[in-house]
C-alpha cells in the first residue's frame, strides 16, 4: 500500500510525521535531507501510519448527522440549543434559548444552518481577531469564513486567514485558540518548537483549548 503524503521542509534537525484531522499525512523534514532518506523513514513508520489512518476513518464514519426536527440539539459558541420548527417560511433565529426555523425551509435546513453559522462567526471572529492582534501588537490580517473540511483554519501565502464555519459551534476560548494558531502561522509555517512558543506567548493556556478540540472537535458538525 502506497502512502501519499505532503512534504514540508524547514530548518529542523529531524523528521516528523503527523496525521491531520482530514487524514492527510504530513511529513516535516530538514531542508538538506535526501529524498530517499525521507522515503525510508516513511516506510519504516508505515504500520504506525496505517493504524492512525484507520482510527481517523473510524471516527469519521461514526459522526452522526443532525436531524433537522424539533427537539434536535445544535451548538453555538459552546452552548447547546434545541431546534423548534414552526409554521411558515421564517428565517433561522436564535431566540429565547431556542433555534427557531420555519417548516418550509426544512428541506434546506442544513444549508440554512451553515449560512447562519458562517455569518455569525464572521462577526465574532472580526471582534476577537481585533482584540487578539491588538494585545499581541500585530497588524490585523484579512480573513474569510469557508468550508475547510476537517481543518479548523488555514493561512494563505498572501497572509489571509481562513476559518472553518464549523468552529462557530465551539466555545469562545477554543475559537480564540484557533485564531492565535493561524496568526502564528503567518510567521511560522510548521508546528515546530518555535511555533508553539509563539502560541504560548499570546495564549498561555492554549494546551487545554487544543486538548478540547482533540477530544470534542469531531462533534462540531451537521
Amino acid at each position: 500500500m502506497i502512502i501519499d503524503y505532503e512534504l514540508i521542509r524547514s530548518k529542523r534537525k529531524s523528521i516528523g510525521i503527523t496525521i491531520e484531522r482530514d487524514a492527510k499525512v504530513v511529513v516535516n523534514a530538514p531542508l538538506d535531507l535526501d529524498g530517499k532518506e525521507i522515503e525510508k523513514h516513511v516506510h519504516k513508520k508505515r504500520v504506525w501510519i496505517w493504524e492512525k489512518l484507520a482510527i481517523k476513518k473510524s471516527i469519521m464514519d461514526n459522526i452522526a448527522s443532525k436531524k433537522f426536527i424539533s427537539g434536535e440539539s445544535f451548538s453555538y459558541l459552546g452552548r447547546s440549543y434545541r431546534l423548534q420548527m414552526v409554521e411558515g417560511n421564517s428565517e433561522l433565529k436564535l431566540k429565547n434559548g431556542w433555534f427557531v426555523l420555519g417548516q418550509k425551509k426544512q428541506q434546506k435546513a442544513k444549508e440554512v444552518f451553515k449560512t447562519w453559522y458562517s455569518e455569525h462567526l464572521k462577526t465574532k471572529i472580526d471582534e476577537r481577531l481585533e482584540g487578539i492582534c491588538k494585545s499581541a501588537n500585530i497588524l490585523k490580517p484579512e480573513f474569510r469564513i469557508m468550508e475547510l473540511g476537517f481543518r479548523w483554519g488555514s493561512c494563505t501565502k498572501d497572509g489571509v486567514l481562513n476559518f472553518n464555519w464549523k468552529i462557530a459551534m465551539a466555545p469562545i476560548g477554543v475559537i480564540d485558540y484557533i485564531i492565535v494558531h493561524e496568526i502564528v502561522h503567518l510567521k511560522e509555517h510548521t508546528h515546530n518548537e518555535k511555533f508553539w512558543k509563539e502560541v504560548a506567548k499570546i495564549m498561555p493556556n492554549y494546551a487545554e483549548k487544543k486538548e478540547w478540540l482533540k477530544a470534542q472537535g469531531k462533534g462540531l458538525s451537521l
